[in-house]
């Protein structure tokens, strides 16, 4: 997390250097433009200096390109699950509290999703596990077919997946889930004679200036108990007033 923190930082200070860089060579570029007419040592002077705007401006993107890259490489390297591919629980809890920073420092909208396959418990009994593992990893690329590049996905609990939507408030968050539901209903697994399908349900909530991890998974997840309460394969948006106990009732 330290050494994420420090990566953007440094980040940010170079490129605010690059940018008034570039702005003190465009000034330049117009000053030297206006005195160049007939002017040898100007015109010189001008050629100069838009040749080292040029250069920043290639500089600046080559920049862009480096830090995209070992943002990309610090994601693959953060421990995953081997049956979808998603970042494990551990390893999200830090790249989730980024998220929460960056979004914050941004002032843009970041949404939470839950998707849970719906009772996959009783496929597990009837089927046996290894049906249980394929049924998981049809459903992960159903996920991952609808998401974006810059979406995080993590296999949070079992059959759970979470996914952190960047830029993204709950109105879209719940186009989302749409897509995601649709996608998954289209899935089918044949085992033998038996075609077996699979829903979902989905919980969604958006982040506010005063959530930390632990709540806004808490509120996504009172998004979910709601969609599974409304007949599942469907979603819903979590609220903090939702105050109803499923502890003791678990829902398969």
């Amino acid at each position: 997390m330290k050494a994420e923190r420090k990566t953007n930082f440094f980040q940010i200070f170079i490129y605010a250097a690059m940018l008034i860089g570039l702005v003190l060579s465009g000034v330049m570029d117009a000053i030297l433009f206006r005195c160049s007419d007939g002017d040898l040592h100007s015109q010189i002077l001008f050629r100069l200096a838009l040749t080292i705007t040029g250069i920043l401006l290639v500089i600046l993107a080559g920049l862009t390109f480096v830090f995209r890259r070992f943002r990309k490489q610090s994601l693959d390297g953060l421990n995953r699950d081997s049956l979808t591919g998603f970042i494990d629980r551990h390893a999200f809890g830090q790249v989730f509290e980024q998220a929460l920073l960056d979004s914050r420092r941004t002032l843009e909208p970041l949404s939470l999703i839950i998707v849970d396959i719906d009772r996959f418990r009783v496929i597990n009994e009837e089927h046996g596990h290894q049906v249980g593992d394929a049924i998981l990893t049809m459903f992960s690329k159903s996920i991952l077919a609808v998401l974006r590049p810059a979406d995080i996905t993590c296999r949070w609990d079992g059959n759970q997946i979470l996914v952190v939507l960047k830029n993204c408030p709950a109105k879209n968050g719940c186009k989302i889930a749409h897509k995601i539901l649709e996608k998954i209903r289209q899935q089918q697994l044949v085992i033998g004679e038996k075609t077996i399908g699979i829903t979902a349900s989905i919980g969604i909530a958006q982040m506010v200036s005063t959530d930390n991890t632990q709540t806004l998974v808490a509120r996504a997840e009172t998004g979910l108990y709601s969609a599974r309460d409304n007949g599942r394969d469907t979603y819903a948006i979590g609220y903090d007033w939702i105050l109803i106990d499923y502890s003791y009732d678990p829902i398969f």
